[in-house]
């Protein structure tokens, strides 16, 4: 056995020394290669060849008869055939791999193999996405034109799309004109709806990009884009703004219809001070004195202080005889006259009489006539000093109706009163200082309506024409944050002169809840927002008492409008109608999303905040607010424990469920347009939407005057039947 293993070994080592160097050549340099050792290709000393109990093969070592056998066996056994790939080149995207033999049996380990780089895949699988390279397409001519083509690797192998020519480049998602950009089109112009644009390639397709529509607002532009301008939003002179106060210009500048109507404004000459009218868009009518040019007269003609200053008043023979106005002495009282006599018959010599009475100079002179005192009468307007007291004009009066005289003491149609100023029937204006002629203080002649007030207003015979007051609740809701300070002084003008002019109607009951106001916190620093009901429904003295008290700090933060709403009229729905019981609603305490030192509480707390509705009158709230409906009340099962809470806020639609079931209300908002109906945290919050069950919304301004004329609009609705 001995001699066969050596016969084998023998063998094996010419074999191997014959072909070696062929055997294991690496015809293909790579980068890296290492040089292997010569050795032998088998060892056949080796245990797993010798020993049948250490060859790690399935062969038995007792049946191998043949060179051939023993060299499978120990390829078998020995031999790890593995691929490594090889350094990738800085110049080919293919990956390529070479096969490296080792010979495990050895210890340590033999690298007995090193193949040549062979071409695994053309391009690295993991690279899918496509690219765009340039080609060339043969055309007729019998070139090629230059073209593109999508290029990937799928699954090793490059593919790719039918060569495109190039062409100009447009709007397709793809490189038309080959120079490595998609869709690379200069911006163009385009229009839209809302006007012109620019026009941009995105993802393929052409897209106008320009103004998009908005909600419509009052700046003389067609925000959303409709054709236009302004609708919905303009006042009554088709304009942005309040509307603009009248001026003497010929011009109906406040829309009513009316030119220049009632515009008077005080002016003066040199002598005094008067008032003008405007008329045909000019002050006309200044019924001041107007300065002339001095003459020999006595008097101050042109009003500098100076009497027939500049003039020569001498005598002449022309003049002899002629009667000259004079107030001086030693005339006592009134107006004179003084005239030019002669010394002698031929009149060679003139002087200037003293001042006399007028009477003196008639012919005969009346008994009665004293020179320097004249005829003592009763006093006259006619800037006279006739009765001779040193007073001219005084202590007189007489009445006066500049109305029909057929309207005269019947309704609230009464005379007035006129006084005498230098011989002029008129009356003091406003400022007691300037005096207008014919103008006849405190007269009331007919108004143009009749307002349903329980009087006739018109003077027509008829009372209020016909119609009844009808008993009537009237609740004010006014929103007291820093926000309102510009309206609130126009507010409660308005509401003074309102309810002023009902103040003797028992019929009417009048209320108020208004809030919030700051508070400072009775326990540690900061403010509680409170608000508060400042008189519950009372007849007017109770109500005019309590509004002259209120006075707002302006120093809250937060509208709860919706919360005092709600907690103004649960009373009058049925319990099962309400929303939310009112036995489960709190104020948000601290810590409260409306302020880090701020909470929420109520005169009184919400349980015990109760209107005195009368059960069969007409109830009418108004609102007065310059901010969203907001909330600020917790429901919870137990007020006293937070953990209860199963809901946060006062909603538009549980105001209008609960609006929907009382009867014989009315609601009437004022607000400014942006609150007309908008949202608020994302939830309705706008007003007139709490109008649809009864009731109308104004516009929130500044003008009392406006004011008052909406809030009798809001009495004639509901009080009168």
């Amino acid at each position: 056995m001995q001699k066969k293993f050596f016969f084998l070994k023998i063998f094996f080592f010419l074999a191997a020394f014959i072909g070696c160097s062929d055997l294991f050549e690496n015809p293909i340099p790579f980068p890296g290669h290492l040089d292997i050792e010569e050795a032998p290709k088998y060892d056949l000393d080796n245990e797993a060849v010798t020993n049948q109990e250490n060859s790690p093969g399935e062969l038995e070592k007792g049946n191998i008869f043949s060179i051939f056998q023993i060299e499978q066996q120990y390829k078998e056994d020995c031999y790890k055939y593995e691929y490594y790939f090889c350094p990738p080149s800085l110049y080919l995207e293919e990956i390529w791999q070479f096969q490296m033999i080792t010979d495990t049996c050895k210890d340590p380990e033999v690298i007995v193999y090193k193949g040549p780089c062979e071409q695994l895949f053309e391009c690295d699988p993991s690279e899918v996405e496509p690219e765009t390279v340039l080609c060339s397409v043969p055309v007729s001519t019998g070139g090629n034109i230059y073209g593109s083509q999508e290029k990937w690797c799928d699954k090793g192998v490059w593919k790719y799309t039918d060569c495109v020519a190039c062409s100009p480049e447009v709007c397709d998602g793809i490189d038309n004109d080959c120079n490595g950009e998609v869709d690379d089109l200069p911006i163009q112009e385009c229009e839209n709806e809302c006007g012109p644009g620019e026009l941009v390639c995105v993802d393929g397709e052409e897209v106008c990009f320009g103004d998009e529509p908005e909600e419509e607002i009052c700046d003389y532009k067609d925000n959303d884009c409709d054709g236009l301008v302004d609708e919905g939003q303009t006042n009554a002179c088709g304009d942005c703004g309040d509307i603009p106060e009248e001026v003497c210009d010929g011009f109906d500048n406040d829309c009513d219809g009316k030119v220049d109507e009632d515009l008077e404004q005080l002016c003066e000459t040199d002598c005094e001070s008067g008032i003008e009218f405007c008329a045909l868009g000019s002050w006309v009518g200044c019924t001041a004195k107007v300065p002339f040019i001095e003459i020999c007269n006595g008097l101050d003609d042109d009003c500098d202080g100076s009497v027939d200053e500049d003039l020569e008043c001498l005598c002449t023979v022309d003049m002899v005889g002629a009667l000259f106005p004079c107030t001086e002495s030693p005339l006592i009282c009134g107006q004179g006259y003084k005239t030019c006599e002669c010394f002698d018959a031929n009149c060679e010599q003139i002087f200037m009489s003293e001042c006399y009475a007028m009477c003196s100079y008639q012919d005969p002179v009346p008994t009665a006539c004293d020179k320097y005192k004249g005829i003592i009468v009763d006093e006259m307007c006619n800037n006279h000093d006739d009765n001779c007291n040193q007073l001219v004009d005084e202590n007189l009066s007489k009445g006066c109706y500049t109305g029909d005289p057929e309207t005269l003491f019947v309704g609230i149609c009464v005379p007035g009163q006129m006084t005498c100023e230098k011989g002029s029937w008129g009356n003091y204006y406003e400022d007691g200082e300037t005096f207008i002629g014919d103008y006849c203080m405190g007269e009331v002649i007919p108004n143009e309506t009749d307002e349903c007030n329980g009087e006739d207003d018109n003077c027509d015979g008829i009372v209020d024409d016909g119609k009844e007051l009808k008993d009537t609740d009237i609740l004010f809701i006014i929103d007291a944050s820093g926000s309102m300070s510009d309206e609130i002084d126009a507010v409660l003008i308005a509401m003074n002169q309102f309810a002023t002019y009902y103040k003797d109607e028992e019929v009417i009951q009048w209320g108020l809840v208004m809030g919030p106001f700051a508070q400072p916190k009775p326990d540690t620093w900061g403010n509680v927002q409170v608000s508060e009901i400042i008189t519950n429904l009372a007849p007017f003295s109770d109500f005019i008492s309590a509004l002259s008290g209120v006075n707002a700090d302006w120093a809250s933060g937060v509208e709860p409008i919706y919360d005092l709403i709600y907690l103004s009229l649960w009373n009058l729905a049925p319990t099962s109608a309400l929303p939310w019981p009112i036995s489960d609603l709190s104020w948000m305490t601290d810590p409260a999303p409306i302020g880090i030192n701020s909470g929420m509480d109520s005169t009184p707390d919400p349980q015990n905040f109760e209107i005195n509705w009368r059960e069969d009158a007409q109830r009418v709230v108004i609102v007065f607010t310059d901010e969203p409906g907001q909330s600020y009340l917790y429901m919870a099962d137990d007020i006293n424990d937070s953990t209860t809470i199963y809901s946060t806020d006062i909603t538009q639609l549980h105001l209008q469920q609960l609006i929907s079931n009382c009867l014989d209300l009315n609601i009437y908002t004022f607000t400014k347009l942006a609150q007309k109906d908008t949202t608020w945290m994302g939830k309705d919050a706008g007003f007139e939407p709490l109008t649809i069950y009864g009731g109308q919304w104004f516009e929130l301004v500044g003008n009392p005057a406006q004011l008052y004329e909406n809030l009798m609009q809001i009495i004639d609705d509901n009080a009168c039947e």
